[in-house]
């Protein structure tokens, strides 16, 4: 008997999430809209935490939530979204912990003017 597949969709209801819409991203090609050269692949919505999935034979990917101009949440899921486990968090090369459930990147940037 064949396996069913599970689809994303399926395993996001109830939790508050999305999917990434195909017509950004489609995860039969791995090709976005942009397509070719390095180019942005979708943008994130301020404050909505969007749910991605990697390309894996088990259930496993990030959550990534932009604060508005104040940085990014990144959080590891397993199984389903929902799962938020544990993560060893690396900053330049270096641990910073194996327990991290969610990790936060503050945006300071500011570009040289010349």
């Amino acid at each position: 008997m064949a396996e069913k597949k599970i689809k994303l969709k399926d395993l996001l209801k109830g939790s508050g999430f999305e999917e990434i819409p195909k017509k950004i991203f489609d995860p039969e090609t791995g090709d976005s809209e942009k397509g070719g050269k390095k180019a942005i692949d979708m943008i994130l919505p301020a404050k909505k935490e969007i749910v991605l999935k990697a390309d894996a034979q088990d259930e496993r990917g990030l959550i990534v939530k932009w604060t508005d101009g104040k940085g990014y949440e990144i959080q590891y899921w397993y199984g389903t979204p929902s799962n938020i486990v544990p993560s060893e968090l690396l900053a330049d090369g270096t641990s910073k912990g194996k327990s991290v459930k969610k990790a936060v990147l503050k945006y300071h940037y500011e570009p040289d003017e010349d």
